[in-house]
């Protein structure tokens, strides 16, 4: 396991399954995980399988279910569809982001699922708690 000085978070790789676990420094417990494109296991929400899907067959899936999660409860900045910086979309609510990671000649999606306490946080604070290693190598 290794810190990320420069973060809140540190990270574990499970490749023999296709996993990255990160784990918040400072309550030391798993916070985020990520499932590998091409050999991670296949996740599904609402029966639509997300890992390794190319994002345009995603689209529809994720209007859909953006357009149902309004919340009065939540904060603003969790509870809609919202981008990241590189185009991912961040639906907080549900703790998850979908990021792409190149494989072969297509971007596939690589879920990136989050545990309330750093999804509440918003999205901002994601790519902080998250370590480099996630944005910089996938």
């Amino acid at each position: 396991m290794a810190w990320d000085t420069r973060k809140y978070a540190r990270w574990f790789p499970f490749e023999r399954v296709g996993i990255d676990t990160y784990y918040d420094q400072e309550t030391q417990t798993l916070a985020a995980v990520a499932v590998d494109a091409s050999r991670g296991p296949q996740v599904s929400l609402d029966g639509v399988p997300l890992v390794g899907r190319l994002p345009l067959e995603l689209e529809p899936w994720i209007e859909k279910i953006a357009s149902t999660l309004e919340d009065p409860t939540l904060p603003e900045y969790v509870d809609s569809l919202r981008f990241g910086p590189r185009g991912e979309p961040y639906l907080l609510s549900l703790g998850l982001v979908l990021r792409c990671q190149q494989n072969g000649n297509h971007a596939r999606c690589r879920p990136v699922f989050l545990a309330p306490q750093w999804a509440m946080r918003g999205q901002e604070w994601i790519e902080d708690l998250i370590p480099d290693r996630e944005w910089l190598t996938y």
